[in-house]
């Protein structure tokens, strides 16, 4: 089975994407998948704060060289790094997850190019599976990233007005010309009796189910922190094995 590249996209901020993209690159990694998490939100990015990793080694490191050699011109597409240089920018967690984190800087109107670069050389490398955390904008540099994925987890809840923000933005990438035959509905909690039911849910929006994650245990303190109980744990871990095994379905 080839590399698989995993696009973890949201319509909006705080739809739950990151916390999707760490929690489902850390369950392969404990599968013994060899994972890269890549944090592709040009401009800033919370995966190396998250996991508690310094900032650099990091992706914008890499931009640069990238930039600079399209300013000598150099067409992107002959850009070519030794497979040394690429790991060279890559960390790894103690839990054996390699993190790409992210760019403290955005490039407007040459980070597409540059971002075909970069996929051009991950796909090189040994990784058995690559997620992406994505900034929650339409951009021609996240329209390249998510055409190439093999599948895109659109991360939203089932709240009605959420929703249709959701049906709105894919229509705007299918505007731009996304195919998003590759999309597939990650619902971020549960639904509560007042909510569209998931399968209703992606039946709107006109992409498959992929799956429902109970609401993450760290991210549901709206009043401060508090304990989180062994069940809430297992509910989530269970329900993210779940996604995974249906991922793997999807090869």
């Amino acid at each position: 089975m080839g590399q698989k590249l995993v696009a973890v996209y949201g319509t909006r901020e705080g739809a739950g994407k990151t916390a999707v993209a760490l929690e489902l690159a850390g369950a392969y990694c404990l599968r013994r998948k060899k994972t890269l998490l890549v944090d592709m939100a040009l401009g800033g990015g919370q995966v190396a704060g998250l996991l508690k990793l310094p900032p650099e080694p990091n992706l914008g490191q890499w931009l640069q060289e990238i930039d600079e050699l399209m300013r000598e011109g150099r067409p992107y597409y002959e850009i070519e790094f030794p497979l040394e240089r690429v790991t060279s920018l890559i960390q790894q967690h103690y839990t054996g997850l390699f993190v790409l984190a992210a760019s403290p800087r955005d490039y407007p109107g040459r980070a597409a190019e540059m971002v075909e670069v970069v996929l051009f050389h991950l796909k090189r490398t040994d990784y058995e599976v690559v997620v992406f955390d994505t900034r929650s904008v339409v951009r021609e540099y996240v329209l390249r990233l998510l055409s190439q994925a093999g599948v895109v987890l659109l991360v939203e809840d089932t709240y009605r007005y959420h929703l249709q923000h959701a049906a709105e933005t894919l229509e705007r990438l299918r505007e731009a010309g996304l195919d998003t035959g590759n999309f597939y509905l990650v619902c971020n909690r549960l639904p509560s009796l007042a909510d569209e039911a998931p399968q209703e849910a992606a039946a709107a929006l006109g992409i498959p189910l992929a799956g429902v994650l109970p609401e993450h245990p760290r991210l549901n303190q709206r009043f401060g922190p508090r304990p989180v109980s062994y069940e809430e744990v297992s509910r989530y871990t269970q329900a993210l094995e779940e996604l995974v095994a249906r991922l793997e379905q999807l090869g």
